[in-house]
């Protein structure tokens, strides 16, 4: 285990509680047990299987740490909850009803920025540009970082689009055996921008089509729906 992951292990437990504390209800019912024994148990595999593993990108120095390490929360729950018998489509749906109650109990006035703050796309260009720079200088220290490409003009028919080059968590599952996690993954990014009233768009994941994760927003159309996932609606959307 990185000693950054072993330093950073009791605030990772504590982020883990707080992402999976909005379906306990669900957790207690799939599981038999009371949510303090199912989150135990969840945390365990974690421990073992993910912090002993997850590559060093960065620490707290880059956002995309953050990204790896709640993404994979979700993937030891799963993996704890197949002992129960639960369905990989099932898990898929609790990580949707978790990251969906979450940012709904955010209060309206953050929800209102964080909108606001994505329909202001030359601020959202430059904001994008200096994070292609910073992760690109973070990438050069610790390979296998995420890695990101504002596209200016956007593409065709969106007013905004951004690339992510390289992604950690299709690299971790690919290496692990968590393949079949990673759709749903993916699927978490319209909860958040949905949530907020964003309207995204993707017809690429580094993933499944091994080149690029496309992020594309419509400012004025209406967010997809979220569920059941995109990747099952038949849209061409990923």
């Amino acid at each position: 285990m990185h000693e950054y992951y072993a330093r950073k292990a009791p605030k990772l437990k504590k982020a883990m509680n707080g992402l999976l504390k909005p379906i306990s209800g669900e957790l207690e019912k799939h599981s038999g047990k009371l949510y303090s024994a199912v989150l135990s148990e969840i945390w365990e595999h974690y421990e073992k299987n993910m912090l002993e593993n997850f590559p060093y990108i960065g620490g707290d120095d880059v956002s995309g740490t953050g990204n790896l390490t709640g993404a994979y929360c979700f993937v030891s729950m799963g993996e704890v909850l197949k002992r129960y018998g639960v369905s990989m489509e099932e898990i898929g749906h609790l990580m949707v009803l978790a990251y969906e109650r979450r940012f709904q109990s955010m209060p309206g006035i953050i929800k209102a920025a964080a909108q606001k703050s994505y329909t202001n796309v030359r601020s959202l260009n430059k904001k994008f540009q200096k994070k292609d720079t910073q992760n690109a200088a973070n990438a050069a220290r610790y390979p296998g970082s995420f890695e990101t490409k504002t596209m200016i003009p956007p593409e065709k028919g969106y007013d905004f689009s951004y690339h992510n080059l390289v992604c950690p968590l299709s690299n971790f599952a690919k290496a692990h055996g968590y393949e079949e996690y990673m759709p749903y993954l993916c699927n978490l990014d319209y909860v958040m921008f949905g949530v907020f009233g964003i309207p995204l768009y993707r017809e690429h994941t580094c993933f499944e089509d091994g080149d690029y994760c496309d992020f594309k927003l419509k400012i004025d159309a209406k967010p997809m729906e979220y569920w059941p996932p995109v990747f099952q609606q038949g849209k061409g959307y990923k």
